[in-house]
């Protein structure tokens, strides 16, 4: 018995309609009874942008393809996008991706990296914009507001470290191009390098308005 129809179910935003043809083609050459369900999704899982896939027979000729593509969250390096549910993915990247944040860390963390920049995003809500996180080989954390200001927040204590960079930037709202970096490492306040021409707070015992921001501490 012929399959005589197909049901494609989803959005196409990215998944090229060449590339379902091809796979529909090859999977229902074989009849209704002898199509091999579990090979059909998987041909079709081999798509780049293919998040997810469930394939049904219908009686007494019908089959349905439900697809579900990737959500692009964030860049993660140089060639990959990392998905709204935490999956790595490596389509032709497009111009319009560079709108999207940068995240930089080893792919095995990936979900954990990317649930640590929703929680750092969420915290600075209405203060900043994350643009860029990092995570490097020994666990240091540096993330790079839209403003082009870097904060480095070390391995250990990150939500209380970017607490004290947040009454810092705070204390800056509207003026957050004068910062270039915030150093949130030490132990009981931060130290600032500002972009004005000679001006530069780098060692702790003159971080800008310290004495401010740790009373609120």
């Amino acid at each position: 018995m012929p399959v005589k129809s197909v049901v494609l179910d989803g959005n196409f935003e990215h998944v090229k309609r060449s590339e379902l043809e091809v796979i529909i083609s090859q999977a229902v050459s074989g009849g209704f009874f002898l199509l091999d369900v579990s090979r059909i999704q998987a041909a079709f899982k081999r798509l780049e942008w293919v998040s997810a896939v469930t394939v049904r027979r219908v009686w007494p000729d019908v089959l349905v393809i439900k697809i579900e593509e990737h959500v692009p969250f964030a860049r993660w390096g140089a060639t990959k996008l990392i998905s709204q549910q935490g999956e790595l993915f490596a389509p032709q990247l497009e111009e319009s991706f560079k709108e999207l944040p940068q995240i930089d860390a080893e792919e095995r963390f990936a979900e954990d990296v990317l649930q640590r920049f929703r929680q750092i995003s969420e915290f600075l809500r209405g203060e900043a914009v994350v643009a860029r996180l990092r995570r490097n080989t020994r666990s240091d954390w540096t993330l790079w507001l839209a403003s082009g200001v870097r904060v480095e927040l070390g391995n250990s204590m990150l939500m209380e470290r970017l607490a004290r960079a947040g009454l810092l930037l705070n204390h800056f709202a509207g003026r957050t191009a004068m910062l270039d970096v915030i150093d949130a490492r030490y132990s009981g306040g931060v130290a600032v390098s500002m972009r004005q021409q000679g001006i530069k707070a780098n060692d702790k015992t003159n971080e800008l308005k310290k004495e401010s921001i740790e009373s609120q501490v």
